[in-house]
């Protein structure tokens, strides 16, 4: 089976949608298909030139320049990427968003099947006037446009049943769809993690891009109300980089928390870091299946999670929720976890309901039977 992947974030983009991507194409190949990955970096150099002035322009004109450019751009320079490879044979294009798809499908003549892989915490279009300051008008246009794409793709992986329902009105309504949830690669799944309990107490774990979404901003009033009760003998590590990172590491010198509080900035594999600590507190605001829970759940390191986005199917009984959303709920809710014993118990809970329901093999032969499903289907021509 012959492969595209088409995806508008580039390799180095700091997301988890890469790391899915990227680790799906050596998957792929090593269970015997050919798999080409075209990213907006692989626009022929004379239109990728010509973009980027175009770029230079629209992006000084406002936001809502700047957003319509970025929907036109990502869309063009994904056509152009995938029509420059037509001559290849590809049976099926495994799009990680919905412009690309589209795109590449366009590019190789509506003859090539897509599958989409829905990343998106909410939906496309929510998540676009969530980010910015958008007119009415752009919003109904907006709306228009991701219906039009989306009626042109059928066969739908979600990562979790949320990710579904929330999208579910922006699609057709024949949808082919199967909820596929991230999983880790064997290499976490059988790493030897030995979790020792020594003089500093609680040592908690935090992995995400450092902005207000992911919400770290939590986990430091946690941290300074755990002090104003009298505790000491605790730690917080925040792992990721991001926009908020200065004004958090501000934040964390103002309340004199340096001794306890450490930034580790982006790592390679966060899990290492994540296996050396006693609880893992997910904070963000909104997510559809974090890869830094299942990492934390392989590990054996217990998961205590905003029940948010689809993080509520993660979780064996929903054990590990948490049931306040401000620092002195949260902390109330992590204290009985200074506890080695009430910590093993959840981590053993946790770590075999992710054995069976995140299994890595499993899903990749469940994605290999739906390309070839797509593939016994008649193209899609839907129109709005």
């Amino acid at each position: 089976m012959n492969i595209l992947i088409v995806t508008f974030l580039a390799a180095y983009s700091p997301s988890g949608v890469v790391t899915y991507y990227r680790t799906l194409s050596q998957d792929l190949v090593r269970r015997g298909c050919r798999v080409t990955v075209v990213e907006t970096t692989d626009t022929p150099p004379f239109w990728n030139k010509l973009l980027n002035i175009l770029g230079h322009v629209f992006r000084r004109l406002g936001t809502v320049s700047r957003v319509i450019w970025d929907e036109a751009s990502y869309f063009v320079r994904l056509y152009l990427g995938a029509r420059a490879r037509r001559a290849e044979g590809f049976d099926v294009i495994h799009a990680q968003d919905v412009r690309s798809g589209v795109a590449a499908w366009l590019a190789l003549g509506k003859t090539v099947p897509v599958v989409l892989t829905c990343h998106f915490n909410d939906d496309p279009v929510t998540e676009l006037i969530a980010a910015n300051d958008l007119p009415v008008w752009l919003q109904k246009q907006l709306t228009r446009w991701y219906a039009y794409l989306f009626a042109q793709v059928k066969n739908y992986v979600f990562v979790s049943d949320y990710a579904y329902r929330k999208s579910k009105h922006l699609l057709p309504p024949d949808v082919n769809k199967v909820i596929l949830y991230n999983t880790v690669s064997a290499e976490i799944a059988t790493a030897t993690i030995t979790h020792e309990v020594g003089e500093e107490g609680l040592t908690i774990s935090n992995v995400g891009y450092v902005d207000e979404r992911k919400n770290q901003k939590l986990l430091i009033e946690v941290g300074d109300e755990l002090r104003r009760r009298g505790v000491e003998k605790f730690n917080i590590w925040l792992i990721g980089d991001g926009p908020k990172r200065t004004e958090y590491e501000q934040l964390v010198a103002d309340l004199k928390l340096t001794d306890h509080i450490t930034f580790y900035g982006r790592q390679a594999a966060p899990w290492r870091l994540v296996a050396q600590t006693d609880l893992y507190v997910h904070t963000a605001l909104n997510d559809n299946c974090p890869y830094s829970i299942i990492e934390a759940m392989a590990v054996h390191t217990p998961v205590l999670a905003l029940p948010v986005g689809g993080i509520p199917e993660m979780v064996p009984g929903r054990e590990g929720l948490l049931q306040h959303t401000d620092a002195q709920g949260v902390t109330n809710e992590i204290l009985p976890y200074f506890d080695p014993a009430k910590r093993q118990t959840l981590a053993i809970r946790q770590a075999d309901f992710a054995a069976v329901h995140f299994d890595h093999e499993t899903a990749l032969t469940r994605l290999i039977a739906f390309y070839e499903q797509a593939l016994n289907e008649p193209s899609p021509v839907f129109n709005v």
